[in-house]
């Protein structure tokens, strides 16, 4: 595991590096959308790796690759939204924009953010893993993004600064890790003790309202999830 991390972290660095300075150097207008699109397909694909890797032992391989693959098209097909916006398949109009489209909302990413804390916490497991993998596309997305434009926290704030391309390039290494440690606090014993004390205070006021031992069983089958 510690080989194959310090591998990914090599290769996203590499992906990052030779990504950007590439779409830099191209001249020609497609290539150059080919370029970047590509750029960010492989950073989702090896950042899906990532993140499936630390959950290995808990699924199935099928389901791994289909992880890696949701990441992998997310963040490819996240700049549709481009040609969605502008109302044209034509590429000049898609790049030529007035605004950002609306899935290069950072906000998104926080609203992902609480529905995986909550499948996490409530054993949703491959729901949650979805999530995961979607939201390590949309967060590596928006970073790399964020070093040309900042980020968009529509409707909270405008847009922030850009950020240095180390902190780009950090982030993107990070985040699987991250969140894949996020889903395993999800799981900690603490936080399940704290809901499970929280679902018998409500399943105690319910019986008391409506008695009986429908509540029970209710609540019971809610902690099976």
């Amino acid at each position: 595991m510690v080989y194959l991390r310090i591998v990914l972290t090599t290769l996203v660095t590499i992906t990052c590096l030779l990504g950007d300075n590439f779409v830099e150097l191209t001249q020609h207008p497609l290539l150059k959308a080919l370029a970047d699109n590509a750029t960010h397909a492989a950073i989702g694909a090896l950042t899906g790796i990532a993140f499936a890797m630390q959950f290995y032992e808990r699924t199935s391989q099928l389901f791994g690759w289909i992880l890696i693959f949701s990441c992998f098209v997310a963040s490819s097909f996240i700049d549709l939204d481009h040609f969605v916006e502008a109302r044209s398949l034509y590429l000049e109009d898609a790049t030529n924009l007035s605004r950002r489209p609306f899935l290069h909302c950072s906000s998104i990413v926080l609203g992902l953010i609480l529905f995986y804390i909550c499948t996490a916490c409530l054993n949703y497991f491959r729901s949650s893993l979805i999530l995961g993998a979607l939201l390590c596309a949309f967060i590596t997305h928006h970073t790399r993004d964020a070093v040309r434009r900042g980020f968009w926290f529509w409707p909270f704030m405008g847009h922030t600064d850009r950020i240095p391309q180390l902190a780009y390039i950090l982030g993107t290494i990070l985040t699987p890790y991250l969140l894949g440690y996020l889903h395993n606090i999800c799981r900690s014993t603490w936080v399940l003790s704290f809901l499970g004390q929280y679902i018998k205070l409500s399943e105690s006021n319910y019986r008391s309202g409506a008695g009986g031992v429908g509540g029970s069983a209710a609540s019971y089958r809610y902690l099976q999830v």
